[in-house]
């Protein structure tokens, strides 16, 4: 016998590091693998056994040891591997050849292999050569069934009976292959002609397969999810319209899963990264790495979380990195907007003020009397008033308010303060590894430039992921994030608060005064000729200058987020595992708000606190001194959640019989804690700040100056001092399990028993279990069911479960105070408040759920979806209570109210058309609440206003009921009334004590500012090389008030056209409902809480139901057969408009998202929103 050994080279080689600590933690598995195990990469074809021996030793190292006789008639082999193991390599070399290997002290041995079963491996990936994890594969005519592994690489026993293996994976057409002895490299195609499924749904605590559910719950995939760009970065929006039961606010970003079933705690859902909560800025989340976002709506699908999951809970998770070589990733987003739409505010333009300025001089009397000497008169009122007095003539004073009427300011206030929006959005990341190790690295930045001059944002966030496995039972998977948000906001006054007539800069771009101060008040401002005493006195200029404040006051905040989470997974038996894992989170913020000297908050200020010096007359600045204002608040929000968990997941020999589920204790602590400070006189060259007498900045004693104003300064402490804390925590212990009958029959329960410092000591509210029983029946698996060609699945589930709701802050079972400084007189005694007193019985809300659901396929799962019916009923809704004064405090948290709220929500998707290179589909949500208000104990009686004005529950009616008054019109004198329900006409009147007020039962209910209905449409169409989809958006069911016009309005700045035509005569209430002037000590004078009847009266509520385009997006996709030859796959471009058209049912002068539905106070429409993106992978 002729043996042959190959020696091998010494050779020495040392590797110096240094990386960032988050590249070396997330390539740390894979540096730690290459030092114990060779990483070989080989692309040969046709190449023998003892040439791939050879290219082995060079690339490991490794010796080998054989006969050559046996490898004389061995075919060559062709082979591809990257990064792979030597017996990686070696399983596909000699599969087939009857050869097998021992290794040995970097010695292989190859030999005969005797008798031994073969084994038929392989491996499934997509077409673009990524592996397909959890494929199923059947030997056709046998029972059994195997996976593939998480790098899609399958092994099963070979025998004479194995012919054909049949390929399956949701979404991906089966493949039928026949096995041979070679190394199996099986491609799978999408699906052209069917829908694709979620086969698993994410809880965070364990992942279950879709068939299994009992409970409500969806899940987006990556595709679905990615469908449009999150340009600003906010994860939240390319939710809307795709989930039902899920109601998203663009303008506010709140977000509500099966209607609002709180009032003063939680309202949000909870948010679950990666498995565990998360309690960081979501902003801090990179939308460009989600893979899958899964919905929990109710008590069987969320219960798992008890207290925490009463609205729901989203579970999210973050791409990990693939095996295989390095792989970029790279996404640019430029996004620009449309100008913002002034006309939709319905400003007054400059003849209808000075109009309405003419009348308000003529009927409401002098108002020169309700002001000191010191106070500003706008120049039309001082003209009234000069010509009243008889001061100058009728045509000297048209001539002067002709040249004042003759300006408008508002294209100058856009062409100051507005511009357009620009945002820039990249995003790159690399991943790769092994079979043993991966790892990804990622980076995402956006710079925004905002609407608001003066204002920008820049966001950078890292994440890292790396997995690792120990062996074949230990495995180690590790997630981080640091993000770091900085904002700088600029001051940019409301047009509302300017007078529409005078100029904002002079001709050479200098800033100019306004009238009066910021927000337009009167009362603290002083006049020009004050003002020039003041100056000549060696005060401050003390008139405000809008356009000034632009560079004068300055507001930057820097948030660094970071979070790192673990978990370690130990196999015990092949159907029990235990996780050990847990996350901990970090946050902290600086918010500087930097007021310049030349800011008129300081110069105010700095002014009214001057001393007078005896001798001189001339001002001291000893108690405030000169200098910059600087308010430093920083906050620290830190978390932590600690797990131990147990997973069964168990099936008996027959395959009729199998359980799941988990057990484990859970730990999580949320801390917060914020500090502010200010430096007064600061520089922030040499970053030196002076002494402040804060007994005097705290005081309201008059100014030692009568030139700079009589009142006393308006000095907020809380808004320069404060600090607080607040500390939460959780002990929580639980289980879920699951049994399967026959595959067809399913029941789930689950039990978790929550512990927290929110609550009192009673144990029958310290330990009450949260719990959830379901139901499911697979009976598409019914054979009844399996004869009809045209049903593929059919499921129907019912569940019922009991989960609760924490306050939202400064409530529990001790007493919490707060405390504050007496500034009416100057002694600045410190003094203390009840913010919520002792109350050892309070506890946490608590929400039943009912839910019945049916899944459905049919035509070949051309038409797929599912609808969902559920009630949930709230008890111990936190709310506030009056309390007896003489006991320090006036007013209380408690649990006081029930709330229900039932509905239906449907999801439909279809394949319309399938012909060829032409494809549509089209996808339906839509989600239908009710919700009501079961019990409620409210505070003391409240007057009518309070009720059409406020937000206080109401017994029988829905969360944000909107109430009215009957409004009755105009009397012969301009009076506005009110009808009772008898149909008696009241004017109102509550500021007399003789006081005239309707009672609950007089007013109507005009309905709910919540929308009821939420449909989302969105249709998806591939023509070759593109794809065109657009979202359509259904609010409906829901009302709001509208802005009237209203003549007494015009000096707050809030009146809008249509208010000159308001009552001016008898015979005028004919043709108009807008009530009169009050004429003060005439019969036509009325209390000014009359008003209140025309401004809430039912006439101006309005039908909410809008229609918006949400999103219209084109991509082209770059045909691969060019790219790959260059390296790059999957190069897109898209082409992204968001919010350009939208439909109101009650008028298109309305926008529903831009108003305040309760007051029906208007802001800035959403402006249209245009994106290009380029996406590559190389």
């Amino acid at each position: 016998m002729i043996f042959k050994f190959i020696p091998v080279e010494r050779r020495r080689f040392f590797m110096r590091v240094n990386l960032s600590l988050v590249c070396l933690v997330a390539m740390g598995g894979l540096q730690a693998y290459s030092k114990t195990f060779a990483q070989i990469s080989i692309q040969r074809q046709n190449i023998t056994l003892p040439q791939l021996f050879q290219e082995i030793r060079k690339q490991s190292g490794y010796d080998f040891f054989y006969n050559e006789s046996l490898l004389s008639d061995k075919d060559p082999v062709n082979i591809q591997m990257q990064n792979a193991s030597i017996e990686k390599i070696l399983d596909y070399s000699l599969n087939g050849k009857s050869l097998t290997y021992d290794i040995k002290n970097r010695i292989v041995v190859i030999k005969q292999l005797e008798n031994k079963q073969r084994n038929i491996v392989g491996r499934v990936i997509t077409e673009d050569r990524s592996p397909l994890s959890g494929a199923s594969i059947k030997v056709k005519g046998q029972p059994r069934v195997f996976f593939t592994d998480e790098n899609g690489h399958f092994s099963i026993p070979a025998s004479d009976k194995v012919t054909e293996l049949v390929i399956s994976y949701i979404g991906y057409k089966d493949c039928i292959v026949r096995p041979g002895d070679e190394f199996m490299e099986i491609k799978m195609a999408k699906l052209d002609n069917q829908l694709a499924e979620v086969s698993v749904i994410s809880t965070g605590y364990q992942k279950i397969k879709k068939e299994q559910l009992t409970g409500a719950a969806s899940t987006l995939s990556e595709k679905d999810y990615q469908q449009r760009v999150a340009v600003t970065g906010n994860f939240l929006e390319n939710l809307e319209g795709k989930v039902p039961g899920l109601v998203y606010n663009s303008i506010s970003g709140e977000i509500s899963i099966r209607g609002v079933s709180t009032f003063d705690a939680v309202k949000k859902p909870l948010i679950v990264l990666d498995g565990f909560p998360t309690e960081i800025d979501i902003n801090s989340i990179n939308p460009n790495d989600i893979i899958s976002v899964s919905v929990l709506r109710d008590a069987a699908a969320a219960s798992i979380y008890g207290v925490q999951a009463s609205n729901g809970v989203i579970v999210i998770e973050t791409r990990r990195g693939k095996s295989g070589k390095p792989t970029f990733t790279f996404r640019n987003t430029f996004a620009f907007d449309s100008k913002p739409d002034f006309d939709y505010m319905r400003y007054l333009d400059t003849k209808e003020f000075v109009d309405l300025q003419r009348d308000m001089v003529s009927t409401g009397g002098d108002e020169r009397y309700f002001y000191s000497d010191y106070n500003p008169i706008d120049p039309v009122t001082s003209i009234l008033f000069d010509l009243k007095d008889g001061l100058i003539d009728n045509k000297l004073a048209e001539e002067k308010i002709g040249a004042i009427a003759s300006y408008n300011n508002l294209a100058e206030y856009k062409r100051l303060f507005y511009r357009r929006r620009l945002v820039n959005n990249i995003n790159f990341d690399i991943s790769g590894g092994t079979e043993k190790s991966t790892y990804l690295i990622g980076v995402n930045h956006i710079g925004e430039r905002a609407q608001k001059v003066g204002t920008d944002n820049k966001k950078t966030i890292l994440n890292v992921a790396n997995t690792y496995k120990f062996n074949k039972n230990i495995s180690f998977d590790f997630k981080g994030i640091y993000s770091n948000n900085r904002v700088k906001n600029g001051t940019t006054p409301d047009y509302s608060d300017l007078l529409p007539f005078e100029r904002i800069v002079d001709e050479n771009g200098n800033a100019l005064p306004a009238t009066f101060g910021e927000f337009r008040e009167k009362f603290y401002v002083i006049n020009k000729d004050y003002n020039e005493r003041a100056k000549s006195l060696g005060l401050y200029d003390q008139l405000y200058y809008p356009f000034g404040e632009l560079s004068a006051t300055t507001q930057k905040t820097s948030l660094n987020s970071f979070r790192a989470q673990g978990r370690l997974n130990a196999k015990i038996t092949e159907w029990l595992n235990i996780d050990l894992g847990g996350a901990i989170e970090n946050e902290q913020g600086v918010n500087d708000l930097l007021k310049t000297e030349d800011s008129y908050r300081v110069r105010y200020l700095v002014n009214t606190k001057a001393k007078k010096d005896p001798a001189k007359g001339t001002p001291l600045f000893t108690d405030l001194p000169q200098g910059n204002f600087l308010t430093k608040e920083t906050l620290k929000n830190t978390a932590y959640t600690l797990r131990a968990q147990a997973n069964l997941n168990y099936e008996t020999k027959d395959k009729k019989h199998s359980i799941s589920g988990i057990i484990g204790i859970e730990q999580r602590q949320v801390k917060a804690e914020s500090f502010k400070t200010t430096f007064f006189g600061y520089d922030d060259q040499s970053l030196i700040n002076k002494p402040v007498n804060l007994q005097v900045l705290n005081s309201r004693i008059k100014p030692a100056f009568k030139e700079v104003g009589d009142y006393g300064s308006r000095f907020n402490s809380n808004d320069y001092f404060g600090e607080k804390y607040s500390d939460r925590r959780f002990r929580s212990f639980y289980g879920q399990g699951t049994y399967m009958f026959k595959h067809k029959y399913i029941a789930t329960g689950s039990i978790r028993i929550d512990q927290s410092n929110l609550f009192g000591v009673d144990d029958k509210y310290k330990n009450k279990p949260l719990w959830s029983l379901g139901m499911n029946w697979r009976m598409g698996e019914e054979e009844f069911i399996k004869s009809v060609s045209w049903i593929n699945s059919l499921q129907i589930r019912a569940a019922s479960g009991f989960n609760g709701n924490v306050p939202s802050s400064f409530n529990g079972p001790f007493l919490i105070l707060t405390s504050g400084l007496n500034n009416r007189f100057n002694t600045s005694e410190v003094f203390y408040d009840v913010l919520s007193p002792e109350n050892q019985s309070i506890r946490w809300e608590t929400t039943t759920n009912y839910n019945l659901g049916l899944d459905y396929g049919l035509l070949k799962n051309r038409i797929s979806g599912s609808v969902d019916l559920y009630y949930k009923r709230t008890k111990d809704v936190f709310g506030t209570m009056s309390a007896d004064p003489t006991l320090g405090f006036n007013q209380y948290s408690a649990n006081t109210a029930s709330i229900e709220n039932k509905g239906l929500e449907i999801l439909l998707t279809s394949v319309n058309i399938d012909k060829g290179i032409f494809k549509w589909r089209t996808s339906a949500t839509a989600s239908f609440n009710k919700n009501k208000v079961i019990e409620v104990q409210t505070k003391d009686k409240t007057s009518s206003l309070d009720i059409v004005s406020g937000t206080d529950l109401q017994k029988g009616y829905p969360m944000n009921a909107l109430f009215s008054y009957r409004y009755a019109g105009l009397n012969n004198l301009g009076h506005p009334g009110v009808y009772d329900r008898n149909g008696n006409v009241l004017v109102l009147n509550t500021y007399d004590d003789a006081v005239i007020d309707v009672d609950f039962d007089d007013l109507v209910y005009s309905g709910t500012t919540n929308p009821k209905y939420v449909i989302g449409l969105n249709n998806q169409f591939s023509v070759g090389s593109f794809d065109l989809s657009f979202l359509f958006m259904y609010y409906g069911g829901h009302v709001m008030r509208v802005q009237q016009p209203n003549p007494d309005e015009l000096q707050s700045g809030n009146a809008i056209k249509g208010s000159s035509n308001y009552w001016k005569k008898p015979g005028d209430e004919l043709v108009t409902a807008i009530p009169g002037l009050p004429e003060y000590g005439t019969p036509e004078n009325f209390m000014y809480s009359a008003r209140d009847g025309y401004t809430y009266g039912d006439r101006y509520v309005r039908k909410a139901d809008y229609i918006r385009l949400r999103d219209i997006i084109l991509t082209y996709n770059l045909k691969n057969d060019f790219l790959q030859k260059v390296g790059l796959f999957n190069t897109q471009f898209r082409f992204q408009v968001q919010n350009p058209f939208k439909y109101t049912f009650s008028g298109n002068d309305i926008d529903p998202e831009s108003i305040d539905r309760r007051t029906g106070i208007r802001t800035l429409p959403q402006t249209s929103f245009y994106s290009l993106t380029f996406s590559t992978t190389f």
